[in-house]
């Protein structure tokens, strides 16, 4: 059994300072506090505290990453990327994780969806990175991102190539542009079906 000491308040005042055996222990709710019925004196089991105080921070890391996901969805990397740096334990972190995914709040796959719409004038190469820097699976990617429509791939590099020689002699700026398509992720030979298609030929690269 250990005793509770002291139980202050913190600038964030939904919070309390809890003190056991004379040391500062943790940070917990004011409502977790008052739920468990915490005073200065009261003998409680270890173990029985570390589950309360646990299921606290559980709760905390929840609702911040509810409000992270209020504004844009998140992949589940990125949420646990955040919750990290507002140091959240990682017993906490993956606690309030598995329970947005029980909720449907976090889908990785749904996220891929959402982001692959919004950035749709990107190859689908360039997709893939980036969905894969925000630590989504490869097996995810490549159901989402890689299944799609090789007709739409080539509009888009069609779309920026033709943004790209805007404004230029095509003849001098062909290989510049070979390279820039393929800077942007395009395949080579979307590229080749794309130089041929502006330039009239059938030219083998």
């Amino acid at each position: 059994m250990v005793k509770i000491t002291d139980i202050t308040n913190q600038k964030n005042k939904n919070k309390f300072n809890l003190f056991v055996d004379g040391e500062f222990y943790s940070g917990i709710l004011k409502e977790t506090a008052v739920a468990n019925n915490f005073f200065v004196g009261k003998e409680i089991d270890e173990n029985l505290l570390a589950d309360i105080l646990i299921e606290s921070e559980t709760k905390q890391a929840f609702e911040k990453a509810s409000n992270y996901l209020a504004t844009r969805l998140h992949s589940k990397f990125e949420l646990r990327m955040k919750l990290i740096k507002k140091e959240f334990s990682s017993r906490a972190i993956e606690l309030a994780l598995n329970r947005l995914e029980d909720y449907g709040y976090v889908n990785d796959k749904e996220f891929a969806k959402a982001f692959a719409a919004q950035n749709s004038k990107l190859s689908r190469q360039m997709i893939s990175q980036k969905l894969s820097s925000k630590g989504v699976s490869k097996d995810i990617i490549a159901e989402v991102v890689c299944a799609a429509d090789p007709e739409n791939e080539f509009q888009k590099a069609l779309t920026v190539a033709e943004k790209y020689l805007k404004g230029k002699d095509k003849d001098s700026v062909r290989d510049k542009l070979y390279i820039s398509l393929a800077r942007k992720g395009f395949d080579g030979q979307t590229i080749k079906n794309v130089i041929n298609k502006l330039y009239n030929t059938d030219i083998d690269y």
